[in-house]
């Protein structure tokens, strides 16, 4: 592995950051960067990694979110093109640079990882969700999606978003499969629970339905 280019493109992708990033982007921030690459260097030596693969997959998570420094709008692919430039002006052999490429497309969801280096990443890269602090992560995501758009995001609507995500995501490795996937569905439970009190709370404050006054009865004359 040459430690100079990954050192190169921490410099790179730390200052792109510095240069760019906003304080409404309060998920999607250089922390979460170091973040993905620390999970890419638990599951590829997890997974006895070969060096040159790791270096791959690495510089993947350095530059996987760079594109959503311009827009969260298609980033993924903007973030290719950061990537690759960068890596050309390095002189990064093209066939890597292309699988670099691949790995960052693979965090795009939905997911469709075809390569064990892109299943290293797309795990990575949500990782979080079978972590402890996975419903403090997201509501992150949410003040971020909220300061972005200028729209408040109800509670309710957003962990109902996050349910739905929680249950249409796995793992594509094996490593995270094992030690991830019961965590992410003990959060996810706690994500349903939190939904069912709100939904009690709103049903008691829900006004209850007017009766509708009884006719009065109409004596008849013959």
């Amino acid at each position: 592995m040459k430690k100079n280019i990954l050192l190169g493109a921490s410099k790179f992708v730390n200052h792109l950051f510095d240069k760019k990033s906003t304080i409404a982007a309060l998920y999607h921030n250089f922390d979460h960067t170091l973040e993905v690459v620390e999970h890419v260097k638990e599951i590829s030596t997890a997974m006895n990694v070969s060096p040159a693969n790791k270096e791959v997959v690495l510089l993947a998570a350095w530059f996987h979110d760079t594109g959503y420094l311009f827009s969260p709008v298609e980033h993924e692919e903007r973030s290719v093109v950061i990537a690759t430039d960068y890596l050309r002006s390095v002189d990064y052999p093209e066939a890597k640079i292309k699988r670099v490429a691949g790995c960052i497309r693979a965090t795009k969801v939905p997911q469709q990882p075809r390569t064990e280096l892109e299943r290293i990443m797309g795990d990575a890269d949500l990782l979080h969700l079978g972590k402890r602090d996975s419903i403090a992560r997201g509501e992150m995501l949410r003040a971020e999606i909220e300061s972005m758009s200028g729209t408040p995001l109800p509670e309710e609507e957003w962990i109902r978003q996050s349910i739905s995500f929680h249950q249409g995501h796995h793992y594509h490795t094996p490593y995270a499969v094992k030690k991830y996937t019961a965590s992410r569905e003990r959060n996810l439970r706690t994500l349903q629970r939190r939904l069912k009190v709100l939904e009690r709370k709103h049903a008691k404050r829900a006004p209850s339905a007017k009766r509708a006054p009884a006719k009065k009865a109409v004596s008849k004359r013959r």
